[in-house]
């Protein structure tokens, strides 16, 4: 058996790889419009006065979670990929003849995620650990558990969420949770556009196990449930307006473009009321109105 060490080129072949496994990920997620949550967090660590080397240190650290945390759902859904329809199967198929080291870069990436949380913040290192523990269950197992899956996502919202603001602003925690909510809202939709393909690959998803029309009420409960905490928690009109949210038409068919005039919606919703919070000082005397 030779025991010879691999040359310099195949040494060097794996760097390449995990940098085009990077890529792939990172560039796939961006076409798809995916990661508006690095936009909330940020926008919200603005809305609410942090310096703007902290900020910057925010954007970078929650970007690098992303990445991370896309790279680990595509590891582990690279089976289904490479041949469910709208996947991009070029890179499905890379993905899947290096699915090792694409593990390993998500090693890597983690690892340096803890040291930039440690040297910043327990905030960070909260937001760093309740991602880990959510996006590993939910792509693991959650997200073939119907009911489940909707909740988890939920819990993911909240946790990237963490990377806007220091862990004891009330005001970040009660922006937190609208976004949690809303976060369900959007995987309900997100399911609900999947359907065929999860069905035919035997994924047991929400959509899947319950029916279009059952996910599309799953759907609008939660909405309405966003609208009801925005107006108990935050502000009447903020309220109102993400109650628009109900009237958005929502089917199998229609699932991606309801998908985006939510999200528009909810985007819309979100700089008006961190303008509110930013012109008025403060949640203090206009929570409810």
């Amino acid at each position: 058996m030779s025991t010879s060490l691999p040359s310099a080129p195949e040494r060097l072949s794996v760097p390449r790889i995990a940098w085009k496994i990077l890529a792939d990920s990172a560039g796939y997620r961006i076409k798809k419009r995916e990661a508006a949550n690095l936009f909330t967090s940020i926008s919200l660590a603005v809305a609410l006065g942090l310096p703007w080397g902290d900020i910057a240190y925010r954007l970078f650290f929650g970007a690098l979670l992303n990445v991370w945390v896309y790279l680990l759902n595509d590891c582990f859904d690279v089976d289904v990929d490479v041949t469910a329809a709208g996947r991009d199967h070029e890179r499905a198929r890379f993905l899947a003849d290096h699915r090792n080291i694409g593990f390993l870069t998500c090693a890597a990436l983690v690892t340096v995620l803890a040291a930039l949380a440690a040297v910043h913040s327990a905030g960070l290192v909260l937001a760093l650990v309740t991602t880990v523990v959510v996006i590993v269950a939910y792509s693991a197992w959650l997200k073939r558990r119907p009911f489940v899956d909707i909740l988890a996502m939920g819990g993911w919202g909240l946790s990237m969420a963490l990377v806007g603001f220091p862990i004891d602003s009330s005001a970040g925690w009660r922006f937190a949770g609208l976004l949690g909510l809303l976060c369900m809202v959007t995987e309900a939709v997100q399911v609900l556009r999947d359907e065929p393909s999860d069905r035919l690959a035997g994924v047991r998803t929400t959509a899947v196990v319950a029916g279009p029309r059952a996910t599309t009420l799953i759907a609008k409960v939660l909405m309405a449930a966003s609208a009801a905490y925005a107006s108990l928690y935050l502000h009447r009109y903020v309220g109102l307006a993400l109650a628009l949210g109900v009237l958005v038409p929502l089917d199998v068919a229609r699932a991606s473009r309801s998908w985006d005039a939510l999200r528009v919606l909810f985007g819309l919703v979100w700089l008006g009321l961190l303008a509110l919070y930013f012109a008025t000082g403060g949640l203090s005397g206009w929570i409810a109105g």
